[in-house]
C-alpha cells in the first residue's frame, strides 16, 4: 500500500508539471477552457480542429436531385411513405411512394433512406422500425396490403416509418492525445494496479487454503498407512 501511494503521488506530480501552462499561454488557455456553452454550440468543433476525413457528397447532392419529389424521380406508387429518422428539429424526412406489397427494403433503397441491417432474415432486429404503433422489419416486411383508401378522395393516408438513427454528434480534438486522455490513462493504470493488488491478495489466500488442504490430506494418508501397518504387524504376531 505504501508503494501504491508513492506511485499515485509521483504520477500526479509528473502530470501536473508536464501540462502546466506557461504565463504567456495562460490567458489563451483559460479562454479556451472557460468558453461559454453558447460559443461551443455555435462552433461545434474545437479551435484548431483538423478533420481526419471529410464526408463526400452523394450523387443526388452533386446532380441537385435531392429535393425532387418521388414522381419527378420516377418513383410511382399509390401509398405515400415518409421515412423519419430522429425526433424533433433534428429529424430528417424522406418522402416517397410505393405500391402495397412492395418490399420496404427496396422502397427505402430507392428513396435514398439508409437503414442498418443485420442478418437480413428478420431475426436479429437490427432494422426494427416503428410504423403506426407497430414494429416492423424492413429486411423482410412489405408495404401493408390491408390499407384502406379514403372513400372520398380514393387516396391512401401517408405512412410514416420511423427508422433508427445511425449518426452520433461528437466533437473530436483531431489530436493523438489531450490532457483529459492523459489523466484518464493514468486513472486506468491506477485502477489496474489496485485490481492487481486485490487479486493478488485473493490468490494468496486461495493458495494458502489449498496448501493447508493438501497438508491435511497428506496427514490423513500417513495416519491411515500407520494404522494399516500396525494392523498388519499385529496379525503377523498372532
Amino acid at each position: 500500500m505504501v508503494l501504491l501511494r508513492q506511485l499515485v503521488v509521483i504520477g500526479l506530480a509528473c502530470g501536473c508539471n508536464a501540462f502546466a501552462p506557461s504565463p504567456i499561454q495562460s490567458t489563451a488557455t483559460s479562454s479556451r477552457l472557460y468558453m461559454s456553452t453558447e460559443e461551443k454550440q455555435k462552433t461545434g468543433k474545437k479551435e484548431g480542429y483538423v478533420p481526419k476525413w471529410k464526408k463526400k457528397a452523394t450523387l443526388a447532392e452533386i446532380t441537385g436531385t435531392a429535393e425532387l419529389s418521388p414522381e419527378e424521380k420516377g418513383l410511382v406508387g399509390a401509398v405515400p411513405i415518409t421515412f423519419q429518422q430522429g425526433t424533433g428539429e433534428d429529424a430528417t424526412l424522406i418522402k416517397t411512394s410505393a405500391m402495397p406489397g412492395q418490399p420496404l427494403k427496396l422502397v427505402a433503397s430507392q428513396a435514398g433512406q439508409y437503414i442498418k441491417y443485420g442478418c437480413g432474415k428478420g431475426e436479429c432486429g437490427t432494422c426494427d422500425s416503428l410504423c403506426n404503433g407497430k414494429y416492423l422489419r424492413p429486411c423482410v416486411d412489405v408495404v401493408p396490403t390491408d390499407l384502406t383508401p379514403d372513400p372520398e378522395t380514393g387516396e391512401y393516408a401517408n405512412l410514416v416509418i420511423q427508422v433508427k438513427g445511425t449518426k452520433a454528434k461528437v466533437v473530436s480534438s483531431g489530436k493523438f492525445f489531450s490532457v483529459k486522455s492523459f489523466f484518464m490513462g493514468f486513472w486506468n493504470n491506477l485502477l489496474g494496479m489496485g485490481g492487481f493488488v486485490r487479486d493478488r491478495r485473493k490468490a494468496k489466500k486461495n493458495y494458502q487454503e489449498r496448501i493447508s488442504q493438501e497438508e491435511e490430506i497428506l496427514r490423513r494418508t500417513a495416519e491411515k498407512k500407520r494404522k494399516k501397518a500396525a494392523e498388519t504387524a499385529a496379525a503377523g504376531k498372532k
